[in-house]
């Protein structure tokens, strides 16, 4: 029975391995199941039947009912855009004129980025730009409303020490009517 725990060490040890080079989160079970049998072979007087039915038993319920949460909580930022493909959807002022032959310019957190239009029309500077996508060095971008320059739902400000002012004033108009109403009432 003492091979049999070298057995399950190196089960355990190549399925790790294994997962180290493939992070695909399916050796790990492997080992992890392994691991019972292995315990149980250093006890000894288990038949070695009995620890291969528990290793497949106990990997294939790993693997059954763990696997897919483990993959949920492990991997669930893997989806997230990061570095270039982060700017693809994001908006944008142009900085130069561009069309599809002219290449202009658009600033991206201090870096100045060649900018081109993605449908060919002419796209003048200082317009609003949504980047569509990135083709070497180039953002391919397009036109897109800009709501702040033609005033379109955009609260106006307000000046707080006026609308301070204009509450006290309403707030002493309301003390006095009360107060009159109050006098006019004590004279009937």
């Amino acid at each position: 029975m003492e091979e049999m725990f070298w057995v399950w060490l190196a089960v355990i040890a190549i399925a790790l391995i294994i997962e180290i080079i493939t992070l695909d989160l399916v050796s790990v079970w492997f080992a992890c199941g392994a691991v019972v049998p292995f315990i149980l072979s250093a006890i000894g007087g288990i038949a070695i039947e009995i620890q291969i039915s528990i290793f497949v038993v106990v990997t294939a319920l790993l693997i059954i009912f763990i696997r897919k949460y483990a993959q949920k909580l492990l991997f669930k930022n893997m989806n997230t855009k990061t570095n270039v493909n982060s700017l693809v959807g994001k908006r944008y002022r142009l900085l130069e004129d561009t069309d599809f032959e002219h290449i202009g310019a658009v600033k991206v957190n201090d870096v100045v980025w060649t900018a081109v239009s993605s449908d060919g029309s002419l796209i003048k500077a200082g317009s609003l730009v949504q980047v569509e996508k990135i083709d070497g060095n180039k953002l391919l971008v397009k036109a897109v409303e800009d709501k702040v320059a033609n005033n379109e739902d955009t609260p106006q400000p307000q000046n707080n020490s006026a609308s301070k002012d204009n509450n006290e004033k309403a707030e002493k108009t309301k003390n006095n009517e009360t107060a009159k109403d109050n006098d006019k009432g004590g004279e009937n």
